[in-house]
């Protein structure tokens, strides 16, 4: 059947599209009204700039919402009963997480366990690191299954430790899957192409309600552990498969998308507040997983941004280094040159974070950033 408003390069036909929106927003306001009767709901606290009480619903208003695509898709992504299986799970992880509480340990255990089904027994792997050192293509061998789980368990936790004001967790989400939908469609990747674009499609309806950019006061509802771990999961699964070949049902061997250093680019901003936090809480001898305020955003909003400005500032340099990774990539720019620019950029911006917050602690403003 031949659709006018075909997305022709993807082969999906625009109504596609509108029935994953509509299938979101619906699960959005069903989830809403639900939450606060299943006591899945965010009260006020220090750490969190709202009044109200707030449902925390994204994580199940996106993967509701997405569910139709098994029925719209022809073609599945590698490995896709894994995916929705592992996303079924940590969704559940999360939204247990944010009704009862889970400890550190035990979410990490969790999340070790859905990697490794994730990777074992010739699933979705990470085999090869291209030539981030300039000497050849590393290729993991033996190491593959365990690097693998902890780039899956690092993305998972640097969405979930980003995710704290309205619309950033979706938003830098959306920026991230903006950049990967081109690369995917470049080199006709076109079944994780168009899971892409679902997961887009999605991500549109939950972004503006999660967010105050569009004229809300508040957010509708809150992305929650079981939202920030489903997009962490998302974005270690499409930086993993779209880095890596593989031979699909023994055809011929698909072109990567990009080589593995672009994906630490792709996820920049997550990454960058994963390893500064990690490294800033070593070094002050506090626990490197125990939740503090001193993230980008708290330091955005301690500089005098409010969270609409912030939320704007953060997604901007987003967008930049994902189109500066883009046109280098587009370039032939080598390997080894993105990896050491991203290392650069990893190590200033730590430095950086650590000298703010240990001349605003001896100032003791800290405490009074969210009063």
């Amino acid at each position: 059947m031949t659709y006018i408003s075909d997305i022709s390069i993807l082969n999906i036909p625009f109504f596609y599209l509108v029935i994953i929106i509509c299938s979101t927003v619906t699960c959005i306001y069903i989830g809403v009204f639900l939450a606060p009767i299943i006591g899945l709901v965010e009260k006020p606290s220090n750490c969190k700039k709202h009044e109200s009480i707030i449902p925390l619903v994204g994580g199940i208003a996106l993967f509701f919402g997405l569910l139709p695509t098994l029925f719209l898709l022809e073609n599945s992504i590698p490995h896709q009963e894994r995916f929705w299986l592992a996303s079924l799970f940590i969704l559940f992880i999360g939204v247990w997480d944010d009704r009862v509480g889970l400890s550190i340990r035990k979410r990490f255990v969790i999340e070790i366990l859905i990697a490794f089904m994730i990777t074992a027994d010739g699933g979705l792997t990470v085999m090869s690191l291209g030539n981030i050192f300039g000497f050849g293509e590393i290729e993991l061998g033996l190491f593959a299954v365990p690097f693998t789980i902890i780039c899956i368990v690092g993305v998972i936790n640097a969405l979930n430790m980003v995710d704290g004001i309205d619309g950033l967790t979706a938003g830098l989400s959306l920026v991230s899957m903006f950049a990967m939908l081109y690369l995917a469609i470049k080199v006709g990747r076109n079944a994780e192409a168009q899971m892409i674009l679902m997961i887009i499609s999605a991500l549109i309806p939950i972004f503006i309600y999660n967010s105050r950019i569009f004229g809300q006061k508040s957010a509708r509802f809150f992305m929650g552990d079981g939202g920030s771990m489903l997009l962490g999961l998302f974005l270690a699964w499409f930086t993993i498969s779209l880095s890596q070949t593989f031979t699909p049902n023994n055809e011929e061997q698909v072109f990567v998308a990009f080589p593995a250093v672009i994906a630490l680019w792709l996820l920049s901003i997550p990454l960058i507040e994963l390893f500064s936090s990690i490294l800033r809480r070593l070094i002050s001898g506090k626990n490197p997983f125990k939740s503090d305020v001193k993230h980008i955003h708290h330091l955005l909003i301690s500089a005098g941004f409010n969270a609409n400005i912030t939320l704007i500032i953060i997604m901007g340099v987003a967008t930049v280094m994902v189109a500066f990774t883009i046109i280098a990539f587009e370039a032939a720019i080598g390997d080894e040159i993105l990896f050491i620019s991203i290392l650069f950029v990893f190590a200033a911006f730590s430095i950086f974070s650590n000298v703010y917050w240990k001349k605003l602690d001896s100032q003791d403003k800290t405490k009074n950033i969210f009063q």
